[in-house]
């Protein structure tokens, strides 16, 4: 894979070239988050980080506070698997955040979600293959991500579907992913060709 591009306005940067702090986070990160059962690609043939983890590296300190938010949510969430790749493509959708849309449309794919179903979710369109729930969390999501507010009839059929802590745990999901896609926008990061 060629590097030149992948980190749109940011440079990549080789493992090799890191300070402690970043070369930390860069551990961090690829032996855990990125690591072989990824079914997307976040790194270049060299090993530079590419997608929000490149972007996360020229400010370690902060990026790993950011992925601390994001262990945090992964691991007390309420929330399915298939639910959590729901928000995360709805507020991809929302923002248009290219690497995004790409990264968890193969992460959708993984957890069962059919092909028509992914390339609704990633076009912030209804889909009738989901759940009822599964259809509010999408609607709750794509209202708040795009009118940033959301509307009462909404709120109520969410909390009414997930709960108070659930509902948190959606809203929460959803800010996680809004600072990705708006880091990944900033930055112009592109997905990789392949």
């Amino acid at each position: 894979m060629d590097s030149p591009g992948l980190g749109g306005r940011l440079p990549l940067q080789p493992p090799a070239s890191l300070g402690p702090e970043a070369r930390a986070l860069y551990d961090r990160l690829a032996g855990g988050r990125l690591g072989s059962a990824s079914p997307f690609t976040s790194r270049t043939d060299a090993g530079e980080l590419i997608g929000p983890f490149n972007a996360l590296l020229h400010a370690p300190a902060i990026g790993g506070g950011f992925i601390d938010f994001h262990e945090a949510e992964e691991q007390a969430t309420p929330l399915s698997k298939r639910m959590r790749e729901i928000v995360i493509l709805s507020v991809g959708a929302a923002w248009g955040s290219a690497y995004e849309l790409y990264a968890h449309r193969a992460v959708a794919a993984q957890v069962g979600f059919s092909p028509n179903a992914v390339a609704a979710l990633g076009a912030g369109e209804p889909c009738d293959q989901l759940a009822g729930d599964e259809q509010a969390a999408q609607r709750f999501t794509l209202e708040l991500a795009r009118h940033r507010v959301v509307s009462d009839a909404t709120y109520g059929e969410a909390e009414q579907m997930f709960g108070r802590e659930g509902l948190v745990a959606l809203t929460l999901l959803a800010a996680a992913y809004t600072g990705t896609c708006m880091m990944l926008n900033a930055f112009a990061v592109p997905p990789p060709s392949n």
